[in-house]
């Protein structure tokens, strides 16, 4: 397998990940997604286009549909998901997207717009190595997932990874890969672009993908029903991690959204407002929050997913926000736009925090996030 990239234009990446209902791309996670690096354009380009074709072949080879339930949404989700990157390119090696996600990509509900994202899928027919890159003091994360939604393992430092199929347990995993950027940089945006070309795929052989033809009717119905209960979660311990490692309900509840980083590492808080008519504004102001990442909140409308808006705006983290003046950071959600870090609120809004590297005083409890209260 050579060191090649799959990057796509801005302008490519809406086309390719547009979402529409029939390709069930409603029902792949944050947001949490992609992945390699070396070689021309063209290169690339060729060896996208080959794995993409040897992959379709493989997964035209399922008729009968298969009826998607509880017990195997996780997997129809997952394969779906992962059949969308494949289409892009991203089969044994990763899709780097060229920056953050805007509101036409819908490869999951909950993305997050703090990373670039670089996903891969591999068959583990043949064991393959990650080599992931030294970033310096910028956080980037590499979330290991098995077929089941299930996270094998999750990497913070550089340097190589193989995996396995005995390892990860079952024959296709899916790599997601989270690098830090300021959007409103354009250095810093290529700075990030370099460090996803930096990410290095060996392999013997890329193998084939071969997945159940799911009966896309059905996930698309359990997928609804699934956000409607998730959105009640007030965070995600027990939703993150391994085999036995997960609460049953909040793992499947979290399958709608798969791919995020699990405790200690992140924290991500989830809050409905009882006001969320899009019409009532609300706020928070932090300070001094104790993360040794990041920490960013993020709008959602009531699917799950970002709502397009004239003012472009969706998320802020504690780069992009704009202080005031004893340092502190207010976030508006809805009312005025001309205020700083507003968000715009669709109805039926809720939103996301997360806490990128939380220290102990998040994590005992200590030191509570605020929640938005509605302006007086």
């Amino acid at each position: 397998m050579s060191n090649e990239t799959n990057h796509t234009t801005p302008e490519s990446s809406s086309e390719l990940l547009r979402a529409t209902r029939r390709n069930a791309l409603r029902g792949a996670g944050l947001a949490g997604m992609l992945a390699l690096g070396g070689g021309s354009a063209t290169a690339s380009r060729n060896s996208s286009e080959a794995n993409t074709q040897e992959a379709e072949t493989e997964t035209s080879a399922a008729d009968e549909s298969v009826p998607v339930t509880w017990e195997n949404f996780p997997r129809s989700q997952i394969h779906l998901m992962m059949e969308n990157i494949v289409e892009q390119g991203g089969f044994g090696e990763f899709y780097h997207f060229p920056t953050i996600v805007g509101p036409e990509v819908r490869i999951a509900a909950l993305p997050n717009r703090d990373t670039i994202y670089s996903i891969g899928v591999f068959d583990l027919t043949e064991p393959v190595t990650i080599t992931k890159p030294d970033t310096g003091d910028r956080h980037q994360s590499m979330v290991v997932m098995d077929e089941d939604a299930y996270v094998k393992e999750a990497y913070q430092d550089s340097g190589e990874y193989t995996l396995t199929q005995d390892g990860v347990g079952t024959r296709y995993v899916w790599v997601i890969v989270r690098t830090f950027v300021d959007p409103n940089d354009p250095d810093d945006v290529a700075t990030v672009n370099e460090l996803q070309d930096e990410l290095a795929v060996r392999q013997n052989s890329a193998g084939a993908f071969e997945i159940p033809n799911w009966d896309r009717q059905a996930h698309d119905e359990l997928f609804d029903a699934l956000v409607t209960v998730m959105k009640t979660m007030e965070d995600f311990s027990g939703a993150i991690g391994d085999v036995g490692e997960v609460n049953p309900v909040k793992y499947l509840l979290g399958s709608v959204t798969p791919g995020g980083v699990p405790e200690p590492e992140t924290i991500y808080l989830q809050r409905i407002p009882d006001q969320n008519d899009g019409d009532t504004p609300h706020t928070f102001t932090v300070q001094d929050v104790p993360v040794d990442g990041f920490w960013s909140v993020t709008v959602y409308n009531s699917d799950g997913f970002l709502e397009e808006n004239e003012y472009d705006a969706y998320s802020f983290n504690n780069v992009t926000a704009e202080p005031n003046d004893d340092g502190s950071v207010t976030i508006h959600f809805g009312g005025d736009p001309d205020e700083p870090n507003f968000l715009y609120t669709p109805a039926e809004w809720f939103y996301v925090v997360r806490l990128y590297g939380p220290r102990e005083e998040i994590l005992d409890g200590s030191y509570q996030f605020p929640d938005a209260e509605p302006l007086e």
